[in-house]
């Protein structure tokens, strides 16, 4: 069953090539399709080389002009706000 899903998806996640966010999302929630890990880590070790980004950090724009909801969401996070941390539907 897993490799029907794996087809499926690959095949979901090449059509949506021109919409990049959608088929970004399709692979942070399936983990399909299989990608080659990253060679180059300039994250600094807050990005899981095969793991891969989970999502994008808060924009300081939003930070400076709404801080004390962007405290307290990185705190609903439950970790950093880095693109590392997953989200609380993202979880193995």
């Amino acid at each position: 069953m897993a490799g029907h899903l794996e087809q499926i998806i690959t095949q979901k996640w090449l059509a949506l090539y021109p919409d990049g966010q959608e088929a970004w999302t399709e692979f942070r929630r399936t983990g399909y399709p299989k990608l080659f890990p990253v060679v180059v880590n300039n994250s600094g070790g807050t990005i899981s080389t095969t793991g891969f980004i989970r999502r994008i950090n808060f924009a300081q724009t939003e930070k400076n002009t709404n801080s004390g909801a962007v405290d307290a969401a990185v705190q609903l996070l439950g970790g950093p706000d880095n693109g590392g941390t997953r989200l609380w539907w993202d979880h193995p």
